[in-house]
């Protein structure tokens, strides 16, 4: 495939001029353990990012956390540094440390005992927003230095850059696109393990306002701080990054041969030129629209018939269709993380529920959620329940927060005889939708033409020859075991009155089939 993004190394915050020099000087006066801290850096005003130099300097409310260590390298704790004036910083020494570790900035640093090393988490680059095409005040606020100490206060301390910050300049941008909201890269770059078959995927998302595209404007310039531990390319790693406005659209830019290892400190460029842009799948299109019938060869013709699906044991299920052509398309048992794309994988509490009223921002989908072959950690939900103990309604969702497959779900028990079934609508949405948006019932009465819906019999299990839950519950196989000692049980995605969950179950399910990733 050809290359369509190159990325290139374009300076090292690390550099002269852009190293932070600590000294640690003996108080002037005598308010108790008050020191002054010394940082010598260029000349500038503020912290800044101004994209060509990579000038960096203090400003007013800047701060340095210090972690201390004792002589035997024991970490005793921190202390804050506040900026002062000038290139100077104040604060208080950690009682029993003899020696210290300065990083820059503050907000969510710890010390990780068992490797021994500071570490900034992974919600620290979260809510980057770029404000204008080719703004660059957004970086300062996520810049991480730090220095190669632990070193007596009596030493120098030199700062440099542990994250990078990546430019890129897209040209030939869909001016449908109109007011964008947020751009998406996302990259290949965990190897996968035996015996998971999925491409890890690694991603990051920047807030974009007060840049529309049109027919006479259809560049972009944007900056986007990361960790570059997380956004490291495997060889032959593919590349995407997407665009989510008021019509959204990704680009697979191909793939890096080589890979990619980011440097901490550095500054790279991707240059996007190419028009191959295309539509962003809902996650919700790649499961069939119908159960298999129970020669496995052929699709059931009712939506939501309780009666006439397939039922197979767990190992039957697996040999069976692992692979399966049907209608001239590639199909596949879908796994545990597969099912979690469409109905969150969570024992406490289920997510989906038909009879709660509850609510649940920010959810961690649990053990990976696998889109075509894709996995993903890290993928964020919003999950509103309306039901209450006495009556059943939907469950709302807001799903795929941070990757360019956002979009909104409703989930419905509808109880019909013997066509009770869960029906699931999603749509992909622009980053302007909440979660409040979702629940609100006229959201669901216009745009409609983008729905993707998928009906769920409540088939029920067929075991010790007799059928079971026909008309209250529907369990679907995945293709996970559950445990080697117990062949028999794997993982369903199952339904009932109560919600809707991924759990293991040992007896005959129907079987839905996926799409399988060309």
């Amino acid at each position: 495939m050809k290359t369509r993004l190159f990325i290139v190394t374009m300076l090292a915050l690390t550099v002269a001029g852009c190293e932070r020099n600590i000294d640690i000087l003996e108080s002037d006066n005598n308010e108790g353990n008050i020191v002054t801290i010394n940082a010598t850096i260029a000349p500038e005003t503020r912290v800044s990012y101004d994209g060509d130099t990579g000038g960096l300097a203090w400003e007013e409310g800047d701060q340095l956390l210090l972690f201390g260590f004792d002589n035997s390298d024991a970490y005793v704790g921190n202390s804050t540094f506040n900026y002062l004036s000038d290139n100077t910083f104040t604060g208080t020494p950690v009682p029993g440390a003899d020696k210290y570790a300065a990083y820059y900035k503050v907000e969510g640093l710890e010390f990780i005992e068992e490797i021994r090393q500071v570490v900034d988490p992974d919600t620290f680059y979260y809510g980057q927003t770029q404000i204008g095409n080719g703004s660059t005040a957004h970086l300062k606020s996520k810049l991480f230095l730090g220095d190669h100490g632990p070193k007596p206060l009596t030493q120098s301390f030199t700062l440099s850059g542990r994250n990078c910050i990546i430019k890129f300049n897209i040209t030939n941008i869909p001016a449908d696109v109109g007011q964008l909201g947020q751009l998406i890269w996302m990259v290949e770059n965990f190897e996968p393990y035996t015996p998971s078959p999925y491409r890890y995927v690694g991603y990051m998302a920047l807030n974009v306002e007060n840049v529309t595209f049109s027919p006479t404007e259809r560049t972009l310039t944007a900056y986007l701080c990361f960790a570059p531990y997380k956004m490291k390319i495997i060889p032959n790693g593919k590349v995407r990054v997407s665009l989510l406005g008021e019509k959204s659209y990704r680009m697979d830019c191909g793939t890096i041969t080589d890979g990619k290892n980011y440097n901490g400190g550095s500054y790279y460029t991707a240059f996007i030129s190419d028009d191959n842009w295309g539509p962003i799948p809902n996650p919700l299109s790649f499961v069939a629209e119908y159960n298999v019938t129970q020669d496995g060869n052929a699709f059931v013709t009712s939506l939501t018939d309780c009666e006439g699906s397939g039922y197979f044991a767990f190992q039957d299920a697996v040999d069976n269709f692992t692979t399966k052509t049907i209608g001239g398309v590639a199909y596949h048992l879908p796994s545990r993380e597969e099912w979690a794309s469409i109905v969150s994988y969570s024992y406490s509490p289920y997510y989906v529920r038909f009879k709660s009223t509850s609510s649940y921002d920010n959810s961690e989908e649990g053990n990976g959620v696998v889109v075509q072959g894709e996995q993903f950690f890290s993928m964020f939900s919003d999950y509103r329940n309306t039901g209450s103990s006495n009556s059943i309604s939907p469950c709302y969702a807001l799903r795929y927060k941070g990757t360019d497959m956002l979009s909104a779900w409703k989930y419905e028990y509808i109880s019909d005889g013997n066509n009770t079934h869960m029906k699931i609508t999603s749509r992909n949405v622009s980053p302007t939708v909440t979660i409040d948006d979702i629940v609100n019932a006229t959201f669901w009465t216009s745009g409609t033409e983008n729905d993707v819906v998928r009906y769920f019999p409540a088939s029920g299990v067929y075991f010790m020859n007799e059928y079971k839950y026909v008309g209250s519950q529907g369990l679907f196989w995945s293709s996970t075991e559950y445990s080697s000692s117990q062949p028999e049980v794997g993982y369903v995605m199952s339904f009932s009155t109560g919600g809707a969950g991924i759990h293991p179950r040992g007896e005959n399910s129907s079987v839905r089939l996926f799409i399988t990733p060309n």
